[in-house]
């Protein structure tokens, strides 16, 4: 226990409310909303947990705040309403509003559908408005290592499954190609936060210092984070190459080059 104090960090608060992720995860959020986003009217932060992230807004200039969360015991931001809400449905039918900008702060993968969350999310925004989400980052560096000795997702291991009900990962690709196929048009995607303590980052440096090399900044962050604007979905995202004449009834030669 001692030695767990010195290598990871405690979780992290926000004016006494617990932020729910990784250690830095609403604060890359904010800084995020902040340069594309103006201050404004309208947010609705889905998962809201104690409402540390909409705390931050708030502070940030955003006003006419609204939480939801299934939990309702720990909300605890006084400028902001707040609406139980189970996501694992038609859950947009439950405003008669639409909002600027929607946040999802560690949510998404706890749910049976990733791409329900977004499509229900889309349809509450206005037109020009902003869907902020953050989700546990498999290109994660101590990920990276658990997959080539495991061969197994970082964070979505049985314990999680279990204990957090971590059921639906999904990687920076898969979620910028899930965006602009539902309907968004990605302003920002990056990783950040993380648990590790100075005294655990000096000590795992020789593992993950290459790995940053070969993989970048993603591979820091135990958080990926996006920043998407609602645009028109790209269609053609739902008609994949290989299959698209013949959905339509249209015969092909694709993967037939080779046979006899």
């Amino acid at each position: 226990m001692v030695l767990g104090r010195w290598l990871r960090k405690p979780m992290e608060k926000y004016q006494g409310r617990l932020c729910g992720c990784a250690p830095g995860t609403h604060a890359l959020l904010e800084e995020m909303i902040r340069r594309h986003v103006a201050p404004c009217a309208g947010v609705l932060d889905i998962g809201a947990h104690s409402g540390a992230l909409l705390l931050r807004l708030e502070a940030g200039g955003f006003t006419d705040l609204v939480g939801t969360d299934l939990d309702p015991t720990r909300f605890d931001c006084p400028g902001a309403k707040f609406q139980r809400m189970e996501l694992n449905r038609a859950f947009s039918a439950d405003f008669d509003r639409k909002f600027r900008l929607i946040t999802c702060a560690d949510v998404i993968e706890h749910l049976d559908s990733p791409r329900n969350l977004i499509q229900e999310a889309r349809l509450l925004l206005e037109e020009d408005g902003f869907l902020a989400i953050s989700l546990p980052n498999v290109a994660y560096w101590e990920g990276r290592c658990k997959f080539v000795l495991k061969g197994e997702l970082w964070g979505f291991g049985q314990g999680n499954y279990r204990v957090q009900r971590h059921i639906s990962p999904v990687t920076f690709e898969q979620m910028e190609m899930m965006m602009q196929e539902l309907g968004f048009a990605v302003v920002a995607a990056e990783s950040g936060g993380s648990f590790a303590t100075p005294l655990r980052q000096a000590l795992t440096l020789p593992l993950w210092g290459p790995l940053r090399v070969i993989g970048g900044r993603r591979v820091l962050g135990e958080s990926a984070v996006f920043l998407a604007k609602k645009a028109p979905p790209l269609a053609e995202l739902k008609s994949p190459v290989h299959y698209r004449d013949r959905w339509q009834g249209t015969p092909d030669r694709i993967g037939l080059e080779d046979a006899k």
